[in-house]
């Protein structure tokens, strides 16, 4: 027996070099789909809000606040008259016995108003220090030089107060509220001219699709009007986006990478749209899946059931892919894209819906969420909503001003009924 047996070989250890990798998928169901709502709050989960940094308050419209922001001044700035008449003190209007007093002392141009005066003044002017009273010109009869009291007034009548609109440290605006032209009027009146906000993301659409061709092209046979790209582009303006187009007519997969790896410097979020061909789609899909990391899914939707999602680049840039049919892709826009754009944004994601009365019979498949075009009325009483169809996508969608909602659990409306919407427009 040997004393010593021989040594056993140790193989090294090999540690795999594994890159980054995206977060566990949602879960899918038995057909494979992913509930739609799953899908929204996993997108979410992969995209943070923009940095925010100060910015002039004229150009920041339609742009999130991302700090509460109080008065810095008294609005109005000084006392102001609502009526023409006389500033005066309401103390010398009466002696002290309680008597009325008969006449004031016309004054000009005062800075402060003296004991026992008087000085013209017209509605909305500042009213001198020590004024605390106004009386209307029919109050009184005018000498040369003073007023002949008919009627006396109390302390504050007639008078606008400083502050009395805004006072200083009075709140206007929230963290989280987006600017409209109307807060704009309302900070610049305050003594505000810069703000701090978030940018507008920079979003960049790449349209590709071996037979598309621009419009205003002369159309060869077999190709058609890129109209998807320009759809998208200003449906992301509409949402708040500085937008960029760039076309790619062709589908080759270098071709492709190149034209979206050019664009990533100036992209918060790229969007990809395509022509109907299957080989334009297929071809988007490998060169991001070259370019980053990719969730590719079937959700529970219609129409938009194929959905496609990226961080590309080593700065893992976000980029959506778009189904190739137009109303696929806009209703993919609506329920994708906006809340991603509103995430950036560092706005409120959860889109607001209303209740309509269906004017038709409307069917869906249990399961699945399903957007109906829809045409809304309002009449001040009673909204209702008809679904839109139309065999040219476009028309369809041109006629059409919201998406009528039909959850995972309807499968038929029937007139009268009522269902949620989506107003197109509306956030």
């Amino acid at each position: 027996m040997a004393l010593f047996g021989r040594k056993k070989k140790v193989e090294p250890e090999i540690e795999e070099e594994t890159g980054p990798i995206l977060p566990p998928a949602p879960y899918e169901d038995a057909n494979g789909l992913r509930r739609v709502s799953d899908h929204v709050d996993y997108l979410l989960r992969l995209v943070q809000p923009m940095k925010p940094f100060g910015m002039a308050v004229v150009d920041a419209l339609n742009q999130v606040v991302c700090e509460d922001i109080n008065s810095l001044i008294n609005v109005p700035a000084n006392s102001t008259s609502r009526v023409v008449g006389f500033a005066v003190r309401a103390s010398d209007l009466h002696d002290d016995e309680g008597r009325p007093v008969e006449s004031l002392l016309l004054a000009k141009e005062v800075q402060h108003l003296g004991t026992g005066q008087a000085v013209r003044i017209g509605v909305g002017e500042a009213v001198p220090r020590g004024a605390t009273a106004v009386l209307p010109a029919e109050f009184v009869t005018e000498q040369a030089d003073r007023i002949d009291v008919i009627q006396a007034v109390r302390e504050g009548e007639y008078l606008r107060a400083a502050g009395e609109h805004l006072a200083i440290g009075d709140r206007l605006l929230s963290e989280g509220d987006m600017l409209n032209e109307r807060n704009i009027g309302m900070l610049a009146a305050a003594g505000i001219d810069r703000v701090l906000v978030r940018p507008r993301p920079r979003v960049v659409i790449v349209a590709s699709g071996a037979e598309l061709v621009e419009p205003g092209a002369t159309l060869a046979h077999g190709e058609s009007t890129d109209a998807n790209s320009y759809l998208i582009a200003a449906a992301a303006k509409a949402v708040g986006a500085t937008v960029f187009r760039v076309a790619v007519h062709g589908n080759g997969t270098e071709e492709l990478k190149q034209s979206i790896t050019d664009q990533l410097i100036r992209a918060d979020l790229v969007i990809s749209t395509t022509g109907g061909s299957r080989e334009d789609y297929e071809a988007v899909a490998k060169a991001m899946s070259e370019l980053g990391l990719v969730d590719a899914v079937e959700v529970a939707m219609s129409p938009g059931r194929t959905q496609t999602f990226g961080l590309i680049g080593d700065e893992r840039v976000p980029m959506v892919m778009l189904p190739g049919n137009p109303v696929s892709a806009y209703v993919s826009f609506q329920v994708f894209v906006v809340p991603l754009l509103r995430r950036l944004m560092g706005a409120e994601v959860r889109r607001r819906t209303i209740r309509a009365i269906s004017n038709d019979m409307l069917r869906s498949v249990r399961g699945q969420l399903h957007l109906l075009r829809g045409d809304l009325q309002d009449d001040g009483r009673i909204r209702t909503v008809g679904r839109v169809a139309d065999p040219f996508a476009m028309a369809e969608l041109n006629r059409s001003n919201a998406l009528i909602l039909l959850d995972e659990h309807t499968e038929v409306v029937r007139p009268g009924e009522a269902v949620q919407c989506w107003l197109l427009g509306e956030f």
